[in-house]
């Protein structure tokens, strides 16, 4: 669904399907291709549920307005659990206000929020950022996504670092994790991770109630259809987990190409490899925000050559 736009972004098809689900309940054939879409890629959901829930924060809004009368729309909470999207309740939203609010949450821009619907944070492609929430700190990793509301902050997509002093709590996927210390957590697609860097922290399985308890180093990883796993990392593996956290990028037979693309999520300056250079292999440690540095030793080592501008860096 682009509705004309070139390039569209995935906060406005995601508005454009809540605004298509407002108007009426999906066809089979509409269905289909929205999950076609929701499955494409990891952030088209965590677009998909900001979508859904600015949808609700601008009727409630509308509710609240002074001199709203009896017929007028009630206020509307948040969703329980923040699953794939389903159709919503028919209501009066124009499609251009849905885009022009999702674009804001999409920035980190929302406007004086409720305390009742909460504040989104969203980090692109740009240097992690960090966000206080109730009894600690999240820094959030690029292409990732948190709602922090009250007492309760929940991940909705990409990986981050809650650090407290005292117990603080954060929700992703079907578990809630309460840490003292510093624990990494991160979703992608189906799949939870916890991983306790520091501290103390225990991971409860929502629904069940299933309780894991991590010390420093361990590692938990929860999937749909498939069973916990609990396992404690090497000090290498704990490293190279870690390391977008301290800022660098370590090559362990990664090719120049497979480079690039990790530069290229921290950086509004790009790698581009070209021809048979994006095949060849370059190990060592790089700071992830000098991707200047990095095609500079690239053309040491392996004798590339490369053409820098503003931009970009090219690499042949």
């Amino acid at each position: 669904m682009t509705c004309g736009r070139e390039n569209p972004t995935p906060e406005s098809i995601a508005a454009d399907w809540v605004a298509r689900m407002d108007r009426a309940a999906l066809t089979a054939g509409e269905q289909g291709e929205l999950d076609c879409w929701l499955g494409a890629d990891i952030r088209h959901r965590g677009a998909m549920i900001r979508a859904q829930v600015v949808w609700q924060a601008t009727e409630r809004a509308a509710a609240l307005r002074p001199g709203a009368g009896a017929g007028a729309p009630q206020a509307v909470r948040p969703p329980e659990s923040f699953a794939a999207p389903h159709p919503l309740p028919a209501r009066s939203l124009s499609r251009r206000a849905m885009v022009a609010a999702a674009a804001g949450v999409a920035l980190g821009a929302w406007p004086a929020p409720s305390r009742e619907m909460g504040r989104f944070y969203s980090v692109r492609d740009a240097a992690p950022r960090s966000v206080e929430i109730a009894g600690g700190t999240v820094r959030l990793d690029c292409f990732s996504g948190l709602l922090v509301g009250g007492a309760a902050a929940r991940l909705l997509d990409g990986r981050c670092v809650l650090s407290s002093r005292r117990e603080a709590r954060l929700d992703a996927g079907s578990l809630t994790f309460r840490s003292v210390g510093r624990v990494q957590v991160s979703i992608a697609g189906d799949r939870t991770t916890g991983l306790l860097l520091s501290g103390s922290a225990v991971a409860i399985r929502q629904g069940t109630g299933e309780r894991f308890t991590l010390r420093a180093g361990d590692c938990l990883t929860m999937g749909a259809g498939s069973a916990p796993r609990l396992r404690g990392l090497t000090a290498d593996e704990l490293a190279r987990a870690t390391n977008w956290e301290r800022g660098v990028v370590e090559l362990q037979g990664e090719t120049l190409g497979d480079a690039a693309t990790i530069f290229n999520r921290y950086n509004a300056k790009k790698l581009m490899v070209h021809g048979q250079a994006g095949g060849r292999v370059l190990m060592g440690s790089f700071a992830l925000d000098d991707p200047d540095t990095f095609a500079r030793v690239a053309r040491g080592v392996l004798h590339v050559d490369y053409v820098a501008s503003a931009r970009r860096l090219d690499i042949y």
